[in-house]
């Protein structure tokens, strides 16, 4: 592995671990200088993380998603960069102690054991397949801060209802700020998800024909119909609240066990080692 690739594969795991006691600051002790800090450190270590993908694929001259451990950095990447977003759109950094300690732990992870030495299909060096994966990781991390926000906005509800007023109620945003984040982030999920459908299809038309044999084209299409369905009754059935917080969840927690499942018991074109 190259030198620059090496150096930033060990330093993302220490500074999203830095990131990630700053905002445990933020959280347990409301620092002010926390407060201020972490956001700007999270912001530069997502760029240094960049740099690395980039880097990664420059030298690899491939897109850096081939094995479980190179797809899990730019789902790392993926998270973080969803949760900023949501951060800065709500003004509360109170939740980043949740997302960036899972962006850390897949990181030291995905550092520890990345091999870019496997050999590779053809197909991961087509800059359509690459726009095709960075919009569907971005679409399944967007729906996994969804359903954190939702599962937050289940534990302040319940905490308010049996009138706990401790450490949940004084850090947490207020559960319009929860309700809003959740459905921001499931509906972010939703246009990236659709955009991979689409330039997947488009890709694949020219690279397996019989593309729709795939499983996991099913599931995310599944998936899309979920998520589209959570939307719909949350913008035109009037739903909110507990409804479309527990929706979220539920609908998360399909996609990531059907997934499992196909891995294990179905062959897919989306396994792309030698």
């Amino acid at each position: 592995m190259f030198w620059d690739i090496r150096l930033l594969a060990t330093l993302l795991p220490i500074l999203y671990g830095l990131v990630s006691v700053a905002y445990a600051h933020v959280f347990f002790r409301n620092d002010v200088w926390a407060r201020r800090i972490a956001p700007r450190a999270l912001l530069l270590t997502l760029g240094l993380h960049v740099l690395y993908m980039t880097l990664l694929a420059t030298h690899l001259r491939r897109v850096p998603i081939a094995t479980p451990f190179e797809s899990l950095s730019a789902l790392a990447l993926a998270l973080g960069i969803v949760y900023i977003v949501q951060e800065r759109r709500s003004g509360s950094p109170h939740t980043g102690i949740i997302f960036v300690s899972l962006v850390f732990l897949c990181q030291t992870v995905a550092s520890a054991f990345t091999n870019p030495d496997v050999e590779v299909k053809p197909i991961l060096h087509s800059p359509l397949f690459g726009l095709h994966i960075a919009a569907a990781l971005l679409g399944y991390s967007a729906f996994g801060v969804s359903a954190i926000f939702g599962l937050l906005y289940v534990l302040l509800y319940h905490n308010l209802k049996a009138h706990r007023f401790g450490i949940v109620y004084e850090r947490l945003p207020s559960l319009e700020v929860l309700d809003g984040m959740n459905v921001r982030a499931a509906a972010f999920g939703l246009g990236c998800l659709t955009l991979a459908i689409a330039v997947g299809v488009l890709w694949s038309l020219q690279v397996y024909p019989n593309f729709w044999q795939d499983p996991k084209l099913w599931l995310s299409a599944v998936a899309w119909l979920i998520y589209a369905l959570c939307l719909s009754v949350r913008y035109a059935g009037g739903w909110g609240g507990t409804r479309i917080a527990y929706f979220t969840i539920a609908g998360f927690l399909l996609v990531v066990f059907s997934m499992l499942a196909a891995n294990r018991l179905f062959h897919s074109f989306h396994d792309f080692r030698m």
